[in-house]
């Protein structure tokens, strides 16, 4: 039971920390290197999602998806901390092998199929990395939608957002401070048991000690 419990407050801890980073604006917090807060093999947290992220490297093979009829490059891009998929938006499909810096936003994987219908080759059903699991070593989890693309010899595009394009409002159930009431109430059941416990043991030698 106390292992429980202290599990339960844990686990509503981590939700008010995800709550709180949910209604951060997002858009004012500075471009970093995605180097320095996600890597390949690490799990894609909420709190990370639509953090505007630098990268760079080069990228080493190009995809698409088709959505609403619309084609949009999908690139794979090697960077420092992995390799991720770039959506760069409607417009040539990126320069391979060649030194480029990116600015977008991260985004976890989709989960719905863009495309069912997609058979061709280069084509992807969703954006996520799972797809091309086989073909490609060290994939960061996510991917990037890109809105800025500098190099010697730039694509034209039309990026899939805007630097200052609206943010998806991301929903944790509750208020901040009711989950770190349930964090205290799930510690002080905690500290219930205990003293059940003890109280218990010294009843329990208190009638072995009058037999």
């Amino acid at each position: 039971m106390i292992v429980s419990f202290f599990l339960l407050g844990q686990w509503q801890l981590h939700r008010a920390a995800d709550l709180k980073a949910s209604v951060k604006p997002v858009v004012d917090i500075a471009e970093v290197p995605l180097a320095q807060i996600f890597e390949a093999g690490q799990k894609f947290s909420s709190a990370q999602s639509n953090r505007r992220v630098t990268l760079s490297g080069k990228y080493i093979a190009n995809f698409y998806v088709i959505s609403e009829k619309v084609r949009s490059e999908v690139s794979l891009f090697k960077g420092e901390s992995g390799s991720i998929l770039v959506l760069r938006g409607v417009g040539a499909p990126a320069r391979l092998n060649e030194s480029v810096t990116i600015a977008g936003r991260l985004t976890s994987p989709r989960g719905d199929n863009t495309d069912p219908n997609s058979n061709a080759p280069g084509q992807l059903s969703r954006i996520d990395p799972v797809l091309i699991a086989g073909q490609f070593d060290r994939l960061i989890n996510g991917y990037v939608t890109a809105y800025a693309e500098r190099g010697l010899a730039t694509t034209s595009m039309k990026f899939a957002i805007a630097e200052s394009a609206p943010l998806a409002v991301k929903k944790v159930p509750g208020f901040y401070w009711q989950h770190l009431l349930y964090v205290v109430l799930w510690w002080m059941l905690i500290l219930m048991v205990i003293y059940l416990w003890a109280r218990t043991i010294r009843i329990e030698r208190k009638i072995g000690m009058l037999t």
